[in-house]
């Protein structure tokens, strides 16, 4: 891995990844432009910001960017303590501290056994045994709960070859009340896991979290080997409910510490222009962070022609199969790159459209707007962090707003926006827009994007689909719109839908669509001034709901 560059010195060949060096950052313009997207994407999304992980140094970076741009377009900050961040507090869990020691040898973390869940509070091996406890999704099979008090209990599972137990799985065993008093649970997985899953688990997850939970059981991946160290003997030849007779001691054990470098998100006000409107603010947001890089490099070509024939739609494809007809198709498009370059070692998620576009276009229509006379309320732009890991930054500002949550007037939340074009998806093309959350609070905050959209030159088809009651893909539960809407605030996510590229390693600034993304963010800039001149806020056709904490419903 490279060191890391200053935001200005981007000229540096970086070999950790494929993305094209971007310029060095030129003057802009006072209004929204293609070329200033251009310039602003191949900064935030170049290889050296390391696919900006919240906690990393990458997104730190980032949003020392965003914040010094807001700070040249004379915005005011509006973060904490009268700068423009707002510190998320994450912490890393990590498994450092776990030990399993058996008859006095210790198993190796990482290699022999691995803690896969971190709500869990620390528990004690000293004095247990390991009890097998068939197949983890048998029940008829498990051993009771007196059985299993003060034990280690091991499990098979029948999951395919190469799937790992998943940590959804993980969280749901290890709150049965049966194992309560168990001193941990083990999965025989951990040589079915991928070498990228063990070495982000090693490295540790983030959370907002510093207390733990006592009742909640620690859940372990073990190998086959490690298991009959455990039990005494091999899995083929024990039964549910057999003891091991070596003697357990150790802890497992997954505390918390503070990221290194801390996560925020950047808030500023371009303050309105009326005295007695000035107070109100219409909110306009993306999201600054992505989800880092692999350990594990792949051909940046192979990958992407794989992703055009068998996974359209990226990480959320959901075909696991291939037909030899699609893998023809796969080879013919690799042949045809083989022509221009050798394979390309790539290993960052540069995120560019996922958000590098909201982000960018966030930052175009603050310049915009400043270099004009000012709408009557005023404009709050949030850059989010930790949207990749749960909507966090947004549900951390909503939950403790740097102005009062009662003020916001309206948000609107880019993500996404930079591409959308027949070849990303069948129903795209230069009026493709997906639009969710438009009407759930507000009929008129509805009316007013479509009017705004209405007066472009060439303006977008609002696609609704996703944003229907129960829709699987859950979009409006998926975009950080949804933390203001929990706090009756109308908000609307906008973007252009998924691709093959997202979040993989090739989502990068070369193939993002800056005229039809100045185009929406233009769209976005006449929409947010006419609510902010509008004579009153938007009006509200369905209460806020009694519980802002209470979950999402697609």
């Amino acid at each position: 891995m490279r060191k890391f560059l200053t935001v200005v010195g981007l000229l540096t060949a970086c070999t950790h990844g494929s993305s094209t060096i971007g310029p060095r950052q030129a003057a802009t313009q006072a209004n929204v432009t293609a070329t200033d997207l251009e310039r602003r994407l191949f900064i935030i999304a170049h290889d050296s910001m390391m696919g900006r992980e919240p906690g990393q140094p990458g997104n730190y970076k980032t949003a020392e960017y965003v914040a010094g741009e807001f700070r040249r377009l004379g915005l005011k900050p509006a973060g904490e303590n009268g700068t423009y961040f707002q510190t998320v507090p994450f912490f890393r869990a990590t498994p450092a501290a776990s030990r399993i020691v058996v008859n006095g040898e210790g198993l190796v973390l990482g290699k022999d056994f691995l803690p896969i869940t971190f709500q869990a509070g620390p528990r004690s091996l000293d004095g247990g045994h390991a009890i097998y406890g068939g197949d983890v999704g048998d029940s008829t099979q498990w051993p009771s709960a007196e059985a299993a008090k003060g034990n280690l209990v091991i499990f098979q599972t029948t999951l395919p070859q190469g799937a790992p137990f998943s940590l959804a799985a993980a969280r749901g065993l290890s709150a049965r009340p049966r194992f309560q008093a168990a001193a941990g649970l083990a999965v025989v997985q951990l040589e079915r896991a991928p070498g990228e899953f063990v070495v982000r688990l090693m490295g540790g997850a983030l959370t907002l979290d510093t207390t733990r939970n006592a009742y909640v059981v620690p859940v372990v991946l073990v190998t086959d080997a490690a298991a009959a160290r455990l039990l005494g003997r091999g899995l083929n030849s024990v039964t549910p409910g057999t003891a091991g007779t070596a003697a357990l001691s150790g802890t497992i054990d997954v505390p918390r510490r503070p990221t290194e470098f801390p996560a925020r998100n950047v808030v500023a006000v371009l303050p309105g222009s009326d005295a007695k409107l000035t107070g109100e603010y219409v909110s306009l947001t993306a999201h600054n962070d992505h989800v880092g890089f692999s350990h594990s490099p792949v051909d940046h070509d192979s990958i992407r022609a794989f992703n055009r024939v068998v996974r359209p739609m990226g990480a959320d494809s959901r075909s696991t199969s291939y037909s030899p007809e699609q893998m023809t198709r796969v080879k013919q498009i690799l042949d045809s790159l083989r022509h221009v370059h050798q394979p390309r070692p790539d290993s960052i998620f540069n995120g560019a459209d996922d958000d590098g576009s909201g982000t960018v276009a966030l930052l175009e229509i603050a310049e915009a707007l400043s270099a004009k006379p000012h709408p009557r309320r005023s404009i709050l732009f949030v850059s989010h962090t930790g949207e990749e890991f749960g909507l966090v930054g947004s549900a951390w500002f909503t939950d403790h707003a740097t102005v009062p949550i009662g003020s916001i007037v309206a948000e609107i939340d880019e993500d996404m926006i930079g591409r959308g074009e027949k070849t990303d998806l069948p129903e795209g093309g230069p009026t493709y827009l997906e639009v969710v959350g438009a009407r759930r609070l507000s009929n008129e905050f509805g009316d007013l994007l479509e009017q705004a959209n209405s007066r472009q030159p060439v303006p977008f088809v609002f696609n609704y689909t996703y944003d229907a009651p129960g829709h699987p893909l859950q979009y409006y539960c998926r975009a950080d719109h949804y933390n203001y809407a929990r706090y009756g605030i109308p908000s609307v996510a906008f973007s252009r839908g998924e691709h093959l590229d997202y979040h993989q390693v090739t989502d990068e600034p070369q193939y993002i669509d800056y005229p039809d993304l100045a185009r929406v963010a233009t769209m976005v800039l006449d929409a947010a001034t006419s609510i902010a001149n509008a004579d009153h806020r938007p009006k509200l056709d369905s209460p806020r709901q009694s519980d802002p904490h209470a979950p999402c419903r697609q």
